[in-house]
């Protein structure tokens, strides 16, 4: 009886796999099929010049250094069950795209999408607003359209000839600000204690686990840096306008009373005080763009999308000599991993693969990281070390954040370039761990047993021996002592001077440039520019050093090619919107480092 169950049971498993297996198999015949069909359309159809129009720049998605890679199976099931992931835009596809527009007879203006912007850091606009600066040379017009405008939105907007409102929106100016969340009280109630190892009065990511504020040293650095990000802001905004700063952002009481002056209306605000050049409703908006760039055949205005735009410029120069550019961004751990993080393994093998290519030249790393493994941090940087070793020139360009291990693995690089607002420094290490012995004890609960030695005693359910706490301390001091020292070396700083540099002071681009942590103020392009020079090279292509991946995956990666993409919406409903969704990468332990040392800075990682 129970074999002939068995057997039932076996039968029923056999037919469901075989079933599993036939639709899987089928979808991939399917998808075959519309590659080869993909593939026939867009050798057989004809390149068609679309009419001159405005470059539309839908700013839609978080602004990245580089874009996370699609999983197709993930991205389907974020659309099945509705769930919505935050799409992301390479922050040099938008710069190449307007500074490829400026020379385009084909396009006749720029048009800014702003209304869907999610916050973005200074330092990365900045960089999109410089390209909008260059474009203006060509004489086309940049105009900007949106409900509302959010501060770091009308950072983008106030580079436009014209700036447009809806009659019931508002620019909304607040200033910046920066919080934590404080625990002391918390743990001491919870009778856990946190043992905090750490080097520089300034370095201040353990300090909500020791204190209930922030230390008047912390305070100082906060303050510092950003009071120069915000006086940056206002000094580009108010010049792009023409307005004075007191205009532009006054203090509350005069907002108040000049709020009065319109019966408390935004948009008649905005207009009134040169905030804003125009008050139109989207379809007055739609018809001033009609006016200006021409009718389209579907009733609106001669436009192309900046992505389809990017799709349709030539490819990359196929000169024999590369310079090799490697993205790293996110917190810096070990092990592997794809996007997100800075996973050291991967990165090896990045770093790997352009070593062992004789073709590259040069290398230039785009550092935008808070930190994370001090560990990690040197193997990438020992990596960088080999490059000039062999006689290939490692020029680093900072991003938004370069700070901590970010900053770790810039510290020996030939020459560093950063933004006027890239955050930098923290130059310290730290180490912490809680242990729960009292809480246990107050449950009535307790730990004992042997040990050989003190050192087999680190439990977390248990007293941390003083020796340990000892051996800890002293380990974190020679790696502190280490990062200081690789930095004096790497940036020709004394040692006595490296006082009043580290011990986790943060700094902006500005400061660093005068204190010698980075060599010149520029973005990704100027440091392109500069280890080419550096190689002395005429011609050369640029490699984007991407991670290894898999047959498998390089097929799928394929399939979302944007030329594949385009010719398969027309053959796959919701191809389009499957693209446009990004999934998040799996989430990794920020913190593993095998020694238990760590260069990270807490309040830069939201910058990022």
């Amino acid at each position: 009886m129970f074999k002939f169950i068995k057997n039932i049971f076996r039968f029923f498993w056999r037919t469901l796999n075989f079933i599993r297996a036939l639709i899987v198999n089928l979808f991939l015949l399917v998808m075959v099929i519309l590659v080869i069909v993909a593939l026939g359309n867009i050798d057989s159809e004809p390149q068609i010049t679309p009419p001159a129009g405005a470059l539309v720049l839908n700013l839609n998605g978080q602004i990245v250094e580089q874009t996370q890679r699609i999983n197709p199976i993930a991205e389907f099931s974020n659309e099945v069950l509705g769930n919505s992931v935050e799409k992301e835009i390479d922050l040099y596809s938008v710069v190449q795209a307007i500074d490829a527009a400026r020379v385009d007879s084909n396009i006749t203006g720029i048009v800014l999408g702003l209304d869907a912007l999610p916050r973005t850091s200074q330092t990365k606009l900045s960089i999109i607003g410089e390209a909008l600066e260059r474009f203006k040379d060509s004489g086309k017009p940049i105009i900007s359209y949106a409900d509302y405008y959010d501060q770091h939105q009308y950072y983008l907007a106030s580079f436009a000839d014209t700036v447009l409102l809806n009659p019931k929106g508002a620019v909304l100016m607040r200033g910046m600000n920066s919080r934590q969340l404080f625990f002391k009280d918390a743990i001491d109630k919870l009778e856990l204690n946190t043992h905090i190892f750490r080097v520089g009065t300034h370095k201040s990511f353990v300090e909500p686990y020791i204190r209930n504020d922030m230390s008047i040293e912390a305070k100082q650095d906060l303050a510092h840096w950003m009071d120069q990000l915000w006086q940056t802001y206002l000094d580009t905004v108010s010049a792009n306008r023409g307005i004075a700063q007191q205009q532009l952002m006054p203090k509350a009481k005069q907002l108040i009373a000049a709020l009065k002056t319109v019966d408390g209306d935004g948009a008649r605000y905005a207009e009134k005080y040169g905030l804003v050049d125009q008050l139109t409703t989207r379809s007055q908006a739609k018809q001033l763009l009609i006016d200006t760039f021409g009718e389209s055949e579907d009733g609106g205005y001669q436009s192309q999308d900046f992505s389809e735009y990017l799709s349709n410029l030539p490819g990359p120069s196929n000169a024999p000599d590369k310079v090799a550019l490697l993205i790293a961004q996110g917190a810096i751990v070990g092990g592997r991993g794809q996007d997100q993080v800075i996973a050291a393994d991967t990165v090896l093998e990045q770093l790997n693969q352009a070593l062992e290519d004789e073709d590259v030249k040069a290398l230039v790393v785009r550092v935008d990281s808070p930190g994370g493994s001090a560990f990690a941090s040197e193997l990438i940087r020992e990596k960088l070390g080999q490059f000039q070793d062999k006689g290939i020139p490692v020029v680093v360009s900072m991003g938004s954040v370069a700070a901590s291990g970010g900053y770790w693995i810039s510290s020996t690089a030939d020459q560093i370039f950063a933004s006027p607002t890239t955050i930098t420094g923290s130059i310290g290490i730290f180490g912490m761990f809680a242990t729960i012995e009292n809480a246990l004890a107050k449950l009535g609960i307790s730990s004992d047993g042997y040990a050989t030695g003190p050192l087999a005693e680190i439990s977390p359910f248990q007293a941390l021996p003083d020796e340990v706490a000892e051996i800890i301390q002293l380990n974190i001091e020679h790696g502190y002592h280490d990062f200081v020292s690789l930095v004096s070396n790497g940036r020709a700083i004394p040692m006595a001077d490296m006082d009043d540099i580290a011990e986790g002071r943060i700094w902006t681009g500005q400061d660093a440039l005068e204190n010698g942590l980075v060599d010149q103020l520029g973005d990704l392009n100027a440091a392109i520019d500069y280890a080419v020079s550096l190689a002395e090279l005429n011609a050369y292509q640029l490699d984007k050093l991407e991670v290894p991946m898999s047959p498998r995956e390089r097929f799928i990666a394929e399939l979302f090619d944007s030329k594949f993409s385009q010719a398969l919406a027309s053959h796959l409903p919701q191809w389009t919107l499957l693209q446009q969704i990004k999934q998040q990468a799996p989430s990794l332990e920020q913190f593993n480092d095998p020694m238990g040392q760590y260069s990270f800075c807490a309040v830069c990682e939201g910058l990022q």
